[in-house]
């Protein structure tokens, strides 16, 4: 089983139908705002190739020559707090488009087993949470 799915690249009408049709949170990476979640690579979302060393785990031997955590930390909350408010991702940032005859084809295929994972989505569900021993289901 699994407890979450990720979709990355994809047109947001992709990462919206896979959020509806899918019975455990979907989390997008340039899939649209119509997904379940929103996740970007930490060195993208900061715009920074290096990862930040926390203040009071810089080895001694270490000499800091920039605060990047503070900075990580404010790029990290207005990213949050833009998904949160729904102002990530914007059509802006979702450029990812199809056919409207590969639409319809996507369309017809959701719809073939629309019914079955509709009358699974619960079981699964109960499933997930009864075997979920770390208790992720919680965080979502």
């Amino acid at each position: 089983g699994a407890f979450a799915v990720v979709a990355e690249c994809v047109p947001a009408t992709v990462g919206a139908a896979l959020s509806r049709a899918l019975a455990v949170p979907c989390v997008g990476i340039g899939a649209g705002p119509g997904c379940d979640g929103q996740v970007l690579v930490y060195s993208d979302l900061l715009g920074s190739l290096a990862h930040p060393h926390h203040a009071s785990h810089v080895p001694r031997f270490c000499r800091v020559f920039a605060e990047v955590g503070k900075e990580s930390r404010r790029g990290l909350a207005a990213f949050r707090d833009a998904v949160r408010t729904g102002a990530f991702p914007s059509d802006e940032y979702s450029p990812y488009a199809m056919s409207d005859a590969e639409a319809a084809r996507f369309a017809a295929s959701l719809a073939r087993d629309a019914d079955r994972r509709r009358e699974d989505s619960d079981e699964v569900r109960r499933r997930h949470i009864a075997d979920d021993e770390y208790e992720i289901a919680k965080l979502y």
